[in-house]
């Protein structure tokens, strides 16, 4: 017997990194997961993993992007039509991080400086250099899209009377993060409207939280470039347990909050970070 068996459970960005280590942890669990991605391979491929685990799927893949609402609306019809109108797990996970040619120059001099044992004197600059367009996508993925799979989720799950709803957000969204405070401005909207949802929907049964994450070990990383290795090793060192985290660890923050386990927190933000931020 697993945690979640006979559960329906939806994930987004499932497509890699922690939404497939969710996935696959869900699925192990005796969850029937649908899986979300703007990727319409990555979701197939890991729709078809699932089903080799022997799991069966809460519908096929649903493949868009999570900041259109007509495109979510329309997932959620087609999950409802599968599933008869049900859905216990909502976990908002889509996400993506961005950087630009100058930050990483930037960062690379930084790091530079601390490697000689001296204070950073190198300006990001970034939050300056920013457009409209890349304040806006970053927090239309991350706030609109766990908004819009919210709103519809609640659809499904009121009639119901109950329900689990766990959105990503990040150590950026409690501390903030220089060089990224779009990504830190979405990841803090996310929490609170993880503690106002929570607020306005416990009495229906309905649990809302959040894990906010320290950095792991995942492709969202990537965007790091050819500093990657360098920013890693210095976030390892700042870091009380010495290392990255793994997807596993948070997939497992994730199940404790979707079973049992998770039946007397709402309004709550697990933060797996291993003691980066205490």
């Amino acid at each position: 017997m697993g945690d979640l068996d006979g559960s329906i459970a939806l994930v987004t960005g499932a497509g890699s990194g922690l939404g497939r280590e969710i996935a696959r942890t869900f699925a192990r669990a005796g969850a029937r997961v649908a899986v979300n991605d703007v990727r319409a391979e990555a979701a197939a491929s890991v729709h078809e993993e699932l089903a080799a685990l022997g799991a069966d799927a809460a519908c096929g893949p649903l493949v868009g992007d999570v900041s259109d609402s007509a495109q979510v609306r329309g997932w959620f019809e087609v999950l409802a039509r599968a599933t008869g109108g049900r859905l216990d797990v909502l976990v908002n996970n889509a996400g993506y991080a961005d950087n630009d040619p100058e930050s990483q120059a930037r960062m690379a001099r930084q790091v530079e400086e601390l490697m000689a044992g001296g204070r950073p004197t190198t300006a990001l600059d970034t939050t300056r250099r920013m457009s409209d367009e890349r304040w806006t996508r970053m927090l239309a993925v991350h706030l609109d899209g766990t908004f819009f799979c919210s709103r519809e989720a609640l659809g499904l799950m009121v009639p119901r009377g109950g329900g689990r709803i766990i959105n990503m957000a990040s150590i950026a969204g409690t501390t903030g993060i220089a060089g990224a405070t779009h990504y830190s401005a979405a990841k803090g909207g996310i929490i609170a409207f993880t503690k106002a949802l929570a607020r306005e929907v416990g009495g229906q049964g309905i649990l809302v939280n959040a894990i906010a994450p320290g950095y792991i070990d995942t492709p969202l990383l990537d965007v790091l470039g050819e500093q990657r290795a360098a920013q890693t090793m210095l976030i390892a060192m700042q870091t009380l347990l010495g290392r990255l985290g793994e997807p596993r660890e948070i997939a497992a923050t994730a199940l404790f909050l979707a079973g049992p386990g998770g039946s007397y927190f709402t309004g709550q933000v697990l933060s797996p970070n291993g003691g980066l931020v205490v």
